[in-house]
């Protein structure tokens, strides 16, 4: 008989493995805080088709929207804004949040899983080092693998032991806090040639922004690498309505203030009895932060990995695969772009002003990062001549010079973990692995620019 499998929220990568489980027989209840109906924040999403492609879920044609190239604005300054290359072949799925729940729950519940909302899981249940189950504001359920897709605060991931090596916490600059709402469009003002414009705020407020002019309203989102209040958001709307009269001040959906992971993902997914998926893991692409289509792509991996386990032990050995799978396909290139994202703190506006300027970043580099390929593939995709023409431009500018080797640095050193990656299962590798890979990304966090200013005091002596 094939053993019992709870997922624990409903998280987008949870539900598309009790679809892949339930298909196969297996017994799969998935437990949701939420009501039926109205999972998920009130807004739309635009996922890249991997996501749909990778994990085998079906599209309907009518969410297949033409993508919409991305304008990237530095804000307070003459400067044009470097507009993303449009592809002829530049296809997203385009849909709202509570539909593209609504089709991933139907496709579940059709092959035989089984939903429980507004079911709060509280904590897990361990019993000799493994997980055999879920503490929940309905009563205590048990199961022979619990996928956790509780989300970013996960109270199931925060409250496993110390011993099983899965990191339960999150530190500065692996959060966006972002606003996130739509208002209404003023009638008779005119659609902007930019629709979709993405603003980029370094510096002291280290923060992202976006205002995407739909047919109907206008979306808009203000984040921040900190604690987002009242008085930021208000700031920012207020810039937005100056700088685009189309923008009207009533509130049509949305609103609320959201935390979306955009680090690494977890050193180590999986225990006995166990598996971390979506945002409980921080699958998410760390510079959009845009996390369904990995989800999705995870969510197939780890049913895979447990239809292959024929006797059905389910814990961390048999289940190593899954991390294996996702780590070479997603989460190795995520890592990466996550040391990226790590050095925007040290941006300034005369920066981004330069690159743009010098076209050191072309807009052919930002449809590559649109892909969601990943930085070592936008890398390789460039010439020989591109590459001498652009580190020309660079060694002339001093601060570029020292952001794009502090980068550097950090991706050679990764890339050395990397290669010690254990593709077979070796408790005492992975452990090995996980803590040079999370003592890796805490280091970079807050001493790159300490750590440059003390090479280049260095550097001068020596010279």
């Amino acid at each position: 008989m094939k053993e019992k499998i709870i997922v624990a929220g409903a998280g987008h990568g949870g539900i598309v493995a009790a679809y892949y489980l339930a298909k196969e027989g297996y017994d799969v209840t998935v437990y949701e805080r939420g009501k039926e109906g109205k999972l998920g924040h009130d807004q739309g999403d635009s996922i890249h088709l991997d996501g749909f492609e990778k994990s085998g879920i079906p599209v309907p044609e009518k969410w297949y929207v033409k993508r919409t190239p991305i304008a990237f604005c530095l804000p307070g300054t003459d400067l044009e804004p470097l507009v993303q290359a449009d592809s002829a072949e530049a296809y997203n799925v385009e849909i709202d949040r509570n539909a593209l729940y609504e089709h991933l729950i139907t496709l579940a519940a059709e092959a035989g899983a089984k939903f429980v909302y507004e079911c709060e899981v509280i904590a897990p249940i361990i019993l000799a080092s493994r997980v055999v189950g879920i503490r929940t504001s309905m009563g205590d359920f048990y199961g022979g693998l619990i996928i956790d897709a509780c989300g970013l605060d996960s109270p199931l991931r925060t409250q496993l032991p110390e011993s099983f090596r899965i990191k339960n916490s999150y530190g500065r600059y692996d959060v966006l806090s972002a606003y996130r709402a739509y208002y209404n469009r003023v009638e008779g003002e005119e659609t902007p040639a930019l629709r979709y414009q993405v603003s980029l705020v370094p510096g002291e407020d280290c923060s992202l922004s976006w205002i995407v002019t739909n047919e109907d309203n206008v979306d808009i989102l203000i984040g921040a690498f900190d604690s987002i209040n009242q008085e930021r958001i208000d700031k920012y709307l207020e810039i937005y309505r100056k700088e685009n009269p189309h923008m009207g001040s009533e509130l049509v959906r949305g609103g609320g203030v959201m935390n979306i992971p955009v680090r690494q993902p977890l050193s180590i997914l999986v225990a006995d009895g166990y598996a971390a998926i979506g945002d409980s893991a921080y699958m998410t692409v760390p510079i959009k932060g845009s996390g369904i289509g990995y989800s999705m792509r995870a969510g197939k991996m780890l049913a895979d990995c447990v239809i292959n386990d024929k006797d059905g032990l389910l814990n961390r050995e048999s289940l190593w695969q899954y991390q294996v799978d996702f780590y070479k396909e997603i989460g190795s290139q995520a890592a990466i772009l996550a040391i990226a994202k790590n050095a925007f703190p040290m941006l300034t506006v005369d920066v981004i002003d330069y690159a743009f300027r010098e076209k050191i970043i072309s807009s052919e580099d930002m449809e590559l990062f649109g892909s969601e390929q990943g930085l070592l593939k936008v890398l390789l995709s460039l010439k020989i001549s591109e590459l001498t023409g652009k580190a020309k431009k660079v060694v002339t500018n001093q601060e570029i010079r020292k952001l794009l080797k502090s980068i550097a640095k950090n991706v050679t050193k990764y890339l050395i973990i990397d290669r010690s990656f254990p593709e077979e299962y070796n408790r005492e590798a992975i452990f090995k692995w996980a803590d040079n890979y999370d003592s890796f990304f805490e280091s970079i966090k807050f001493k790159a620019n300490e750590d440059d200013e003390k090479e280049e005091v260095k550097e001068e002596r020596a010279g």
